[in-house]
């Protein structure tokens, strides 16, 4: 992705707390067991913390992006950094796994955050959180919808045709798996699964036909909450630039402020064992970049 676009490696935390929640430091073992920066959990229990984990990966890193965006010729300066995006891409999450604590609130519903609310990171950094933002062209394409769907933009409530975006889905997740979550018997078609599913559920309508599309948004609320797990595996180049030739644009060097080298080296910090001379690191110390 970084070939393409500015990226940061960046994990929130889904700890359930209200306060404190974790974050791994650069002090972290992240391939492995090391200690994590929870302040939560005793010492012998932080030894075990994990990259698998529920903290936060990645913090420091995107702090330190921003902090150097507040520094404009030497002199610090207070920003404001507004967090957009599709619906239901964690967002809120980001804001407040930066922050340590809930600051705004989170849903694995698309539509939960309405208003736009601020959040003061520190006395430097100050970020917005916003409501999902969909084109209007994008909904009512029929792939680009479908797209949206499997992707947790849109609300299963609201979806007009389930169907297909879990015929979708169906071409994408092991057949296997599927038959193990919903204790299903051997199926050869989505629609044979949606079918046996709805009898399963006991989704049916006069006269015992298959109630198909209550069957289908059981099947798309289970893949939002995170019950259904698949992965897509990333293009290769060659195929990015096919998909992309239209709007690409070769960019010759980031901003000073996007130090990617610096930013690589700080990232790789917080993923490798470090020694232990290193793991008394204060949350407030950051380090300079560029």
């Amino acid at each position: 992705l970084r070939r393409e676009f500015p990226t940061v490696a960046f994990r929130a935390s889904t700890q359930q707390q209200k306060s404190k929640l974790g974050r791994a430091g650069k002090d972290s073992i992240a391939l492995g067991s090391g200690n994590a920066d929870t302040n939560t959990i005793d010492t012998e229990s932080t030894s075990k913390t994990t990259i698998g984990d529920s903290v936060c990966v990645g913090a420091d890193t995107l702090l330190q992006l921003l902090k150097n965006y507040s520094r404009n010729r030497d002199i610090k300066t207070a920003i404001t950094v507004g967090v957009v995006g599709y619906p239901n891409v964690g967002k809120s999450s980001v804001i407040n796994s930066l922050k340590r604590c809930r600051a705004v609130g989170v849903s694995p519903t698309a539509g939960f955050t309405k208003t736009l609310q601020i959040v003061h990171v520190d006395k430097k950094v100050k970020l917005i959180d916003s409501p999902g933002v969909l084109f209007q062209d994008s909904t009512h394409d029929a792939e680009n919808s479908t797209k949206l769907v499997l992707k947790n933009c849109v609300n299963p409530a609201t979806v007009d045709d389930p169907i297909k975006p879990v015929s979708e889905l169906y071409d994408r997740v092991d057949k296997e798996k599927l038959m193990l979550l919903y204790k299903l018997k051997k199926f050869s078609t989505a629609l044979e699964f949606i079918a046996l599913l709805a009898k399963k559920r006991g989704k049916l309508k006069q006269g015992g036909i298959p109630d198909m599309e209550a069957a289908a948004r059981i099947v798309l609320q289970d893949l939002n909450v995170g019950k259904i797990r698949y992965f897509t595996k990333a293009p290769t180049s060659a195929q990015s630039k096919k998909t992309n030739k239209k709007t690409a644009e070769i960019v010759s060097a980031w901003s000073k402020e996007f130090d990617m080298d610096a930013l690589i080296k700080m990232e790789q910090s917080e993923l490798v064992q470090h020694d232990d001379g290193d793991n008394n690191d204060d949350d407030d110390d950051m380090v300079v970049v560029g």
